[in-house]
């Protein structure tokens, strides 16, 4: 390491020595100027990797299955098995940046994500690609969580939320833009790689974030004299994924009751878990004195309830753009722009003028930023059933400013009072809490956006049902004959919506047999469409409210946070 790098009490080791808990005014950091901000990009780069191939795998997924034969199970296992393994690894790998070193654990993971993401763009096997998803998932955990550490390394607590700010922007990129960069990587087809291009993309950026961050990165002093608690990794794994994976398989199984057995297990275990920790003296896997700090766990809450919240909205806003108003997936994700465009730039302004001169009072108007944009949603979605991408864009801008106000100042708060050496086992745990909330809030925003969609395609169906009859009287069809389509165009389309995946029609239901030769097939789809059209819009405005009452719940739990 150069010696730009390095602190007088560190001049013979050849590492630095993460900080301890001091004053701001006391913290030195390893290093500063321009060498810090290519080390944040860095580290920005890997999160960024994480983020877009949680998100853009969905977008290729219909590729996918006619490029390897996948089936309906395959696609499901290639999102879940990255999940679960990544929500499994968190806290593990957080713990492991304390005892083995941060850069240490940084350079192994994205390595390790590089390697799986070249094998994946290159699998000929469904198996295959399902192999490398969870071991692409557990590499994406060894990575994330010491993204945290080593802004906590870098900057003192008041720079801190600068490069949140930077992370808030990496975050709304990779959540908004997945789905974007996924359409246009499937659409393009480069070098007729089709869907393998989400995968190999990864390899130039992961190479070159390898070597800058072994150039770049200062090292936290490895505690050797700390080692993994074997047991402790063991329970918590256990209890994350007996958590984890009903709430991903839950919806499409129709939640069955292993499901529900399988959380109480999952919290069972966690209590053990927590019991093992609070009886462990020598090096629990999480220190229990992470939980004396009130900003800690108050920024727990928060956090839970903030990203599980725009995480679920994302998902059933894309679904409803695409399926209930016929967007194409390029159009749904520049629909997000503003939002990605808002985030970065309130975000920057919150960590400059508004966070130090109001303190929390600054991410609290952001959560209310973001009430405002649901209920401007739900105004925009109710009054309008095929919304065009200019009404979505003041919701999307305001919504991505006070995810930019909030974010930064959250994070800063909830681990300003954690010491440097438990800064890898407080961003396990964050991350993995993160996790947890992104996962339950979508398994229960996504059941109730699909019931809402169930529940509302007899009226839809009743509005749309008398006109398409008449329709097909007036081309000719006889009475009866039009009374009959119209009965089964009924029963078709509910047992559609109704069902897993509201785009498959059910056998005989596609528009062709539902005419059954009268010459009809386009009245039928057009009313189909209006059907579904106002099905997914009243659906959609009734999920909202799950997004309202999370971020008022988020703003009643931020009053817990410190004022500063």
């Amino acid at each position: 390491m150069s010696d730009d790098t390095r602190t007088p009490s560190s001049a013979e080791t050849g590492t630095v020595q993460a900080p301890a808990p001091a004053p701001p005014d006391e913290f030195v950091p390893p290093i500063t100027g321009r060498k810090r901000t290519l080390a944040l990009v860095v580290v920005l780069t890997g999160f960024v990797l994480d983020l877009l191939d949680i998100t853009i795998v969905n977008v290729a997924l219909p590729s996918i299955r006619d490029g390897i034969d996948a089936t309906a199970a395959t696609m499901q296992w290639l999102v879940a098995g990255y999940a679960l393994a990544f929500a499994s690894m968190l806290i593990i790998s957080g713990r492991l940046g304390d005892i083995v070193g941060v850069r240490r654990m940084f350079l192994i993971g994205v390595a390790g994500f590089t390697l799986t993401s070249l094998l994946a763009g290159l699998a000929q096997t469904p198996e295959q690609l399902i192999v490398l998803r969870f071991v692409q998932g557990a590499m994406g955990a060894i990575m994330v969580p010491q993204v945290y550490t080593l802004i906590q390394l870098l900057y003192a607590p008041k720079e801190r939320g600068r490069a949140f700010a930077a992370m808030s922007a990496a975050l709304a990129f990779g959540t908004v833009g997945g789905p974007l960069v996924g359409a246009l990587l499937t659409t393009a087809d480069i070098a007729g790689l089709g869907w393998r291009a989400i995968f190999l993309v990864n390899v130039p950026i992961g190479i070159a974030a390898f070597i800058a961050a072994r150039v770049l990165l200062p090292e936290s002093e490895a505690n050797r004299r700390e080692r993994l608690d074997l047991v402790g990794a063991v329970l918590i794994t256990l209890a994350v994924l007996l958590l984890v994976y009903p709430l991903v398989q839950g919806r499409e199984q129709d939640w069955p009751v292993w499901t529900y057995a399988s959380m109480v297990s999952g919290l069972l275990v966690f209590a053990v878990f927590v019991q093992h920790q609070r009886t462990r003296t020598d090096s629990p896997l999480v220190p229990m004195s992470l939980f004396r700090h009130r900003s800690f766990n108050a920024g727990l809450v928060v956090v839970f309830l903030f990203q599980g919240a725009v995480m679920s909205f994302f998902l059933v806003i894309t679904i409803y753009l695409q399926i209930g108003v016929g967007y194409s997936i390029l159009r749904a994700g520049l629909s997000g722009l503003p939002w990605d465009i808002a985030v970065p730039l309130l975000g920057w302004l919150s960590a400059r003028a508004i966070t130090p001169r109001i303190g929390r009072t600054g991410l609290q108007l952001g959560l209310v930023l973001l009430i405002a944009s649901m209920f401007w949603f739900m105004w925009v979605i109710d009054s309008t059933p095929q919304v065009s991408i200019w009404q979505l864009l003041v919701p999307m801008f305001i919504g991505g400013a006070g995810m930019g106000m909030t974010f930064p100042p959250l994070m800063g708060y909830s681990l300003a009072d954690v010491p440097g050496n438990q800064a890898g086992s407080a961003s396990g745990v964050v991350n993995a809490n993160y996790q947890i909330g992104v996962t339950l809030g979508i398994a229960a925003c996504g059941t109730l956006f699909f019931s809402l969609l169930a529940a509302q395609t007899p009226h839809a169906t009743a509005t749309v049902v008398p006109e398409l009859r008449a329709d097909l009287v007036a081309v000719g069809v006889a009475d009866t004959q039009a009374a009959e389509i119209g009965d089964r165009f009924r029963d078709c389309l509910e047992s559609q919506l109704g069902g897993a995946d509201p785009t498959l029609p059910p056998a005989g239901c596609d528009s062709a047999g539902l005419a059954a030769g009268s010459g009809t097939t386009a009245v039928i789809e057009q009313r189909s469409f209006e059907a579904s059209q106002i099905s997914f819009q009243r659906a959609m405005v009734g999920t909202l409210w799950y997004s309202v009452i999370s971020f008022v719940l988020a703003l009643v739990g931020s009053f817990l946070l410190p004022r500063r």
